[in-house]
C-alpha cells in the first residue's frame, strides 16, 4: 500500500468520547468536506467512519444516545464476565435501530480505502485491514472489544481479535509510514494529555494476566498514548498534517450513562469541524487570489 499524495484522515476511538468525533464528521458531511483517499479508524472511529462513508449524517450520534440508556447494552452485572458493554448489540443497532447502509459504504470502496485497526489476542500484534460487505459488522465489533469493558474478544476467520487502540491507539505513525503525507487527524484525546497516577487499565491488566502479550499493552496504554499524541505534534512541522483535538478533557468517557454529556461533546466536536472546514475553504480562497 501506498497513501503518498492521498488524502488521509485518521480517527482515534474512545467509547463514548468518539461523539466528539461524531460531531467533526457531522461537520464535514453537512458542509460536503468528505474528499479523503484513505479512512483509517481505531475502536469506535472505526464505527464513527463507517457511518461517516455510507453518508448517514446523525446516525452514528443518535446511536451513541441510545446505546448509553439501553439496558440490552450497558450491564454492571456482567461486567466481570461478558463485560460491561453488549458490542453483540451492535447487530441490532446495525439492522434494526439505525440501519447502517452496508451497500453504499462498500460501493465507496471501489475508489477509496478504509482500514480498521485490530489486536490479535493471540500475540499481541497490530493488524490492519479492510472490511468487505461479509466481514465489516464484526470487524467494527472487533475493533471495539477491549478486556472487561467488553467481552475481550471477538473472533474473525477463526482468530480472536481485540480493539486496535490497545496497541496502537493513534496510528499516525503506520500512516506515515506507509507514505501518508496530507493527514486530518480526530482525536478525542485532549491536548496536552499526559499520563494519570490512577490508571484503570491497570486494574484490567491484572484481570487478563493469563494473557501476557495483551495484558503488557493494556498495562502501557497511556503511555503509548503519550507516545502517539508527541509523535503527531512533532509531525505538523515536516509534513500537511491537520489536528482536530479537544482542549480539554471531554465530558464523556469509554462508558457513560448521561446523554447530555453525549450531546455536549458532540456540539463541541461539531463547532470544531466547522471551523476547521471554513478555516480549510478561506484558505484555499487566498492561495487563489495570490496566484491569480
Amino acid at each position: 500500500m501506498n497513501f503518498k499524495g492521498k488524502k488521509t484522515i485518521i480517527l482515534e476511538g474512545g467509547g463514548f468520547k468518539t461523539s466528539f468525533s461524531a460531531g467533526v464528521l457531522d461537520a464535514f458531511r453537512m458542509t460536503n468536506f468528505d474528499d479523503f483517499d484513505v479512512h483509517i479508524g481505531v475502536s469506535g472511529g472505526s464505527l464513527a467512519l463507517s457511518y461517516f462513508l455510507s453518508e448517514q449524517y446523525g446516525d452514528y450520534y443518535a446511536s451513541m444516545k441510545t446505546l448509553c440508556r439501553d439496558t440490552r447494552f450497558i450491564k454492571l452485572k456482567k461486567a466481570f464476565s461478558d463485560g460491561l458493554m453488549n458490542l453483540d448489540f451492535f447487530y441490532d443497532i446495525a439492522e434494526k435501530e439505525f440501519p447502517f447502509h452496508l451497500e453504499k459504504a462498500v460501493n465507496k470502496l471501489n475508489d477509496k480505502e478504509f482500514y480498521i485497526v485490530l489486536t490479535n489476542s493471540l500475540d499481541g500484534s497490530t493488524i490492519y485491514r479492510q472490511p468487505s460487505f461479509d466481514n465489516w459488522i464484526d470487524m467494527t465489533i472487533a475493533a471495539s472489544t477491549v478486556p472487561v469493558i467488553t467481552k475481550g474478544k471477538h473472533y474473525l476467520d477463526g482468530i480472536p481479535y481485540s480493539d486496535g487502540g490497545i496497541t496502537d491507539p493513534i496510528p499516525i505513525k503506520w500512516a506515515v509510514e506507509n507514505g501518508a503525507d496530507d493527514i486530518v487527524l480526530i482525536r478525542t484525546t485532549h491536548q496536552n494529555f499526559k499520563p494519570g497516577y490512577l490508571r484503570p487499565e491497570l486494574v484490567a491488566a491484572q484481570i487478563i494476566r493469563d494473557n501476557p502479550p495483551i495484558k503488557a499493552h493494556v498495562e502501557n496504554y497511556q503511555y503509548k498514548l503519550k507516545e502517539s499524541v508527541d509523535f503527531a505534534n512533532q509531525l505538523e512541522k515536516e509534513i500537511n498534517l491537520h489536528q482536530i483535538a479537544p482542549a480539554q478533557p471531554l465530558t464523556t468517557n469509554i462508558y457513560t450513562y448521561s446523554v447530555s454529556n453525549i450531546i455536549q461533546d458532540y456540539r463541541y466536536g461539531l463547532h470544531e469541524g466547522l471551523i476547521f472546514v471554513n478555516k480549510q475553504r478561506n484558505m484555499k480562497v487566498n492561495n487563489f487570489q495570490h496566484v491569480g
